[in-house]
Parts: structure tokens; sequence; C-alpha cells
């Protein structure tokens, strides 16, 4: 091997090593105590106003940037919500999530295994912080478990853990918070479906997440954009 060569051999050794360096310092932090990181979301839940039951109006967003269709959800903070929305050729779709399961039907007829557009968003309207804690493990997390992550500019705290590996091959349930703010920035609901949340909007009374990307295992994603949120009657 020529001088050359070896230089820059060393050079590519030497930058790979460095980028390593630098994204593992931005994944290095404090990690809290389980229960003071539920407590920490708890509160930063409560401060956005969101621990109470919700309606929000939607535009469900292709991948081109055209809405395909518009709707309504009102989510519960014991973890049940349901979403109606209407397609350009008047097609209605009901989605419904429950703490254990999800279901949807398409022009009154049951879809199997259908794009699950709902989050698990209890973890966004949980009020305390072992109704933190409950929600992530009935929704098959381990609530004692959490880990560091990035998530686009965020730096993490991954409650339920995550997967070794890439950030984004994550499989395990799991909530994502900013860790200065506590805001979700990130959900996987196990199911292969991670959903990737916007900053809230502000000057908004509640702060919801501006809008919500809906990534399935398999398939096209979608975007949620959040029109309007108020207290749902």
């Amino acid at each position: 091997m020529s001088a050359a060569s070896r230089r820059r051999g060393c050079r590519v050794v030497l930058l790979t090593v460095a980028l390593a360096v630098s994204q593992a310092g931005r994944a290095s932090a404090w990690i809290p105590e389980p229960e003071s990181a539920w407590s920490l979301v708890a509160q930063s839940n409560g401060a956005a106003s969101r621990t109470r039951a919700l309606a929000i109006d939607i535009a469900l967003v292709g991948a081109d940037g055209a809405v395909v269709a518009t709707g309504t959800a009102r989510l519960e903070p014991n973890g049940r919500a349901r979403l109606g929305v209407t397609f350009a050729d008047g097609t209605v779709e009901m989605h419904e999530r429950t703490p254990i399961d999800y279901q949807a039907t398409r022009a009154g007829t049951r879809v199997e295994k259908p794009l699950r557009l709902i989050p698990p968003l209890v973890l966004l309207q949980a009020g305390s912080a072992q109704a933190v804690a409950d929600a992530l493990r009935t929704l098959g997390g381990d609530p004692k478990l959490v880990d560091l992550g990035m998530e686009g500019a965020h730096d993490c705290w991954v409650l339920g853990g995550r997967d070794m590996g890439a950030f984004d091959a994550n499989t395990r349930v799991s909530l994502w918070v900013d860790q200065e703010s506590q805001q979700p920035v990130r959900i996987d609901d196990g199911s292969g479906t991670q959903y990737r949340f916007g900053t809230p909007k502000k000057g908004e009374d509640i702060r919801f997440p501006a809008w919500i990307d809906v990534r399935a295992a398999t398939g096209p994603s979608w975007r949620i954009d959040v029109r309007s949120v108020r207290p749902a009657p």
C-alpha cells in the first residue's frame, strides 16, 4: 500500500470515529429514575392542559402534500379515542382506539389490519406519574425502562426503553420526550407504527402537537395536520 493510500485510510478512520463520538455525545445526558420521568411527563401534560377530554379537527395529508380527508376526533384521558374522517369521494372511515385494541371501519365495513391513524394519545393526556406508567404498561411497554435517544433535533428520554442500534429501527413500545421540555416528540406503539409529533402551536390554551406523522412498517406515510383543538363537550 502506498503512503498516499495509507494517509487516505487514516483520514477515513478518523472521520468515522469523530462522527461516532459526536453522535454519542448528543445522546449522552442524565437519565432520570423512572418514577421521576413519569412525574415530569405528567407535569408537562398538565401544564399543556391536555389532561382532559379533547376534541380536535384534523386534515389527513398524503405524501404529495395533498389533503385527502378531513375529520374530527374525540380523545379521552382514559385512553379511548375515536376519529371519523371523510374522503373526497364521500367515503367515511371510523377509527377507534382503546388501551388494548384498535379497530376501523370503511363505509360501515370493518377493515382488517387498518392503518393506525390514532396514536396512543393517552401518553399525552396522563395527569399523574402513575397514570403515565400504567399507560405504558397497558400498551405493552416497560415503564421501568428509560433510555436516551435522538429524534430529529431533539435529545430525548425514551420511556419504555428502545432497541439498540438505529433510532428509527426501534420496535419497543415507548414515549420519546424532549429532555428539556418533556414535550412529546415520538411514540412507538409496538405494532410497527411510529408517530412523530410537531411542535405545539404557539398561543393555544391547549398545547397540542401541530401535526402528527404516521409511519407504518409497510405502506405509505401520512401526516395529520391538527387544525384546531378544544375541550370536548
